[in-house]
């Protein structure tokens, strides 16, 4: 036990030690995070600049009531379609006496300004009538947890990080058997179990840091809000890491050379990081692709982590999640067990 501890220590303290080690673990996925979560997380108020050409009295009633519209933006043009087609205002309205041409790009921008000036200019009718307003309408917004971008986003690249460190936590075993250091352990009393096992311990350790960090900032940065006590994303984040560390083992197990694990690495994580749900969900992938993105290891990391985190879901209807995550980890630690080499082979 003491062993175990101290082997524990060293390896935290080689971790921390390492700078790049420590911007790949901890600050990538959060910069990642924040980079997406602005570009696309935010949800803002809509704005169009509307161009307004020719004369007639429609012109300006149409300008005065735009102008009480939330970012609606009115300019007077003399050369509005080239305008439009440029891209510089969304819809161009051509004025005449009491007839308006509202002329339209394909663009969606441009035909939800359509669809605003149409009100718009429902509304003029209807208050040119003088007619009696039969309906009062009162908007009132709720907010519906786990339904944001963020809220989808923020357990997605917490299963990525995990994925991510627990398979490149093999190219350490392939680095210490280069340089005959599995070689020496292997010579001392210390059971290879005892080594492993501290081995993991410390990937666990960085799994809850990360954890922490990456929903702290996204409640600090996003207002996110865990629907579910975190207590409950233990095993997820437990198994998870299993699963991706026997993966990255046995890696290093087949790989003869640093570049072919990370090869290898780099060819498991790209396709899973697209397809297993991490910045969308699987049901927006083509129909052909579906089968083999429900059966990746990251997607049942990544749905059970949002099941608990931001719906809530007992562990208990998450059975599925955490059972393939386990099988995971049994197959894929029992070949790392098969292909475990302790020394580097020479041709």
């Amino acid at each position: 036990m003491k062993a175990y501890g101290a082997l524990v220590w060293a390896n935290t303290m080689m971790l921390l030690r390492a700078r790049d080690a420590l911007f790949w673990t901890f600050a990538f996925p959060i910069v990642f995070m924040v980079l997406i979560g602005t570009a696309f997380g935010q949800n803002p108020s809509f704005s169009a600049h509307i161009g307004i050409e020719g004369q007639g009295m429609a012109r300006q009633a149409l300008i005065s009531a735009l102008h009480h519209v939330p970012g609606m933006q009115v300019s007077l043009m003399t050369s509005g379609l080239a305008a439009l087609k440029s891209g510089q205002i969304a819809l161009l309205v051509e004025s005449s006496r009491r007839h308006l041409t509202l002329v339209t790009a394909n663009a969606p921008t441009s035909q939800t300004a359509l669809s605003v000036v149409q009100g718009v200019i429902t509304t003029m009718n209807l208050e040119a009538l003088h007619a009696p307003i039969m309906f009062h309408t009162t908007i009132r917004q709720i907010h519906v947890h786990g339904t944001s971008y963020i809220d989808f986003l923020a357990p997605g690249i917490l299963g990525m990080t995990l994925m991510n460190t627990g398979l490149f936590s093999g190219t350490s075993l392939i680095t210490y058997r280069s340089q005959g250091i599995l070689r020496r352990i292997r010579g001392t009393p210390l059971p290879t179990s005892t080594f492993i096992a501290a081995r993991m311990t410390t990937q666990m350790i960085m799994a809850l840091a990360q954890a922490f960090l990456i929903l702290s900032v996204a409640e600090m940065l996003y207002h996110f809000k865990p629907a579910g006590h975190l207590s409950a994303m233990i095993p997820f984040l437990i198994l998870g890491e299993l699963a991706f560390m026997t993966v990255g083992f046995l890696i290093a197990g087949v790989a003869n050379t640093m570049e072919l694990a990370t090869a290898l690495t780099n060819i498991i994580s790209l396709p899973m990081m697209f397809l297993a749900g991490v910045f969308y969900p699987v049901s927006q992938l083509p129909s052909f692709v579906r089968p083999l993105a429900n059966v990746l290891p990251l997607r049942f990391l990544t749905s059970g982590l949002r099941g608990v985190v931001v719906h809530g879901t007992s562990l208990s209807h998450l059975g599925s999640d955490l059972m393939a995550l386990a099988l995971t980890g049994l197959l894929a630690g029992d070949l790392a067990v098969k292909f475990l080499r302790w020394e580097t082979p020479y041709v």
